[in-house]
């Protein structure tokens, strides 16, 4: 979820995530990325793994180790709760390393897939072509890297996406997400509500800056990288080390 600039970001975000959105995202990443994370026979890379979307569904459809890379400390902090819950066996199988792939000691061609989930957007040039060579360098001949189809253009008026309320005890909780076009791209504003009845306890919220990346600005730096287009879907791109 976050392999973005600002390895401090989510310090909201990471208090309200798993209540409102993970159980959306695991059934998401399944949806995109589980047929082929199944069929892994190495090591699975989740880059920018939040809590552990990702990483989590790797660990049920496969039996691959599993390398977890996430910069921000406090989204590591709800990976390492999940997995501090999980079976013995589940947590002898993840690696978590705090930092950016580029960073993180993972040796060359050992890994089978990458998955970069709702990361490619959030970083700039220099990061995104940094990412694409780590990514070529861990990768193994023929290995692929998944990702999430960024927008290709911001949007022409806002757009609300509302999370479905979780009841917590006396309180409920509320989430939404309202994207804007802005001068880099668009930003992401979300806002968390805590009512207790109709008593407002709590409202929180944290922007993001996300970029516009057409398919042809990703085929030229992952394609300089040693990677070459194996699927550009409408929802998953996929590119093969070569």
């Amino acid at each position: 979820m976050s392999e973005c600039e600002g390895a401090d970001a989510y310090r909201t975000t990471a208090e309200f995530y798993d209540i409102l959105q993970a159980e959306r995202d695991s059934r998401l990443v399944a949806e995109l990325y589980g047929a082929r994370v199944a069929d892994a026979r190495g090591p699975v890379v989740d880059v920018g793994a939040g809590s552990g979307t990702v990483s989590f569904m790797a660990l049920a459809c496969s039996g691959a180790p599993v390398h977890a890379v996430e910069p921000s400390a406090v989204m590591r902090s709800l990976l390492l709760t999940r997995l501090a819950w999980s079976r013995a066996d589940l947590r002898a199988r993840v690696t978590v390393h705090a930092g950016t792939l580029p960073d993180a000691e993972l040796p060359d061609g050992s890994a089978a897939l990458v998955v970069c989930h709702n990361v490619a957007p959030t970083l700039d040039e220099a990061a995104r072509r940094a990412l694409w060579d780590a990514a070529a360098r861990v990768l193994e001949p023929g290995g692929l890297l998944l990702m999430d189809r960024p927008r290709a253009e911001a949007p022409r008026a806002p757009e609300v996406a509302v999370f479905a309320p979780v009841r917590v005890g006396a309180d409920t909780y509320e989430g939404e997400v309202r994207e804007t076009a802005c001068e880099e791209g668009a930003e992401l504003a979300f806002t968390y509500t805590v009512r207790r009845g109709q008593r407002l306890v709590r409202r929180r919220g944290e922007r993001f800056l996300t970029r516009m990346l057409p398919l042809e600005v990703l085929a030229a730096e992952v394609g300089g990288c040693g990677l070459r287009w194996e699927e550009t879907g409408e929802r998953v791109l996929a590119a093969r080390r070569e």
